[in-house]
C-alpha cells in the first residue's frame, strides 16, 4: 500500500485514530472492568491485525519474532493497568498523562540504541512534557 511509503501521512492517520480510540476506550471503561475491556479491545485488535497482515508475515529473524513477543506482553499487562487508570480518572487526564511514555523511550533509546538526541528533539520533549503538565492541571 502507498501509504505506507509516507510516514507523515501515516502519523496524521494514527492521531486521528488514537484521538477517537481515546474517547471510545474511556466509554468502553465506565461500562467494564479493566479485565473484559482489554480482552475484548486486545481480541478485536488482533482479528484486526490478521486481516490486514496475514499475507505478509514474514517469519526470518528469531530474535526480532522474540522481541515482538515480549513487546505484546509488555504491551498487554500495560493496555490493563491503562484501563485500570482510565476507569478511575478523567481521559482527559490520563492520556495525556500516558503520553509520557514517550520520555522514558527516549531515554532508554539514547541510553541502550544509542540513539542521538539534538537540541532541537529534546527542546521539542521537554515542550511536549510540559505540554502534558498544562493540559493535566
Amino acid at each position: 500500500m502507498e501509504i505506507f511509503n509516507n510516514w507523515r501521512l501515516l502519523i496524521f492517520c494514527y492521531l486521528i485514530i488514537a484521538g477517537v480510540w481515546g474517547v471510545l476506550v474511556k466509554v468502553a471503561s465506565t461500562r467494564l472492568n479493566p479485565f473484559t475491556l482489554a480482552f475484548v479491545a486486545g481480541t478485536s485488535a488482533w482479528f484486526t491485525v490478521i486481516i490486514f497482515s496475514f499475507t505478509k508475515l514474514s517469519w526470518q529473524s528469531g530474535i526480532g519474532i522474540l522481541t515482538a513477543v515480549v513487546s505484546g506482553i509488555l504491551g498487554g499487562v500495560s493496555i490493563i493497568i491503562f484501563y485500570g487508570a482510565l476507569k478511575l480518572a478523567a481521559a482527559n487526564v490520563v492520556i495525556p498523562l500516558s503520553s509520557l511514555y514517550v520520555f522514558v523511550t527516549v531515554i532508554l533509546s539514547y541510553f541502550f540504541l544509542g540513539e542521538t538526541m539534538t537540541l532541537k528533539q529534546l527542546l521539542g520533549i521537554i515542550l511536549g512534557l510540559i505540554s502534558v503538565v498544562l493540559l493535566t492541571s
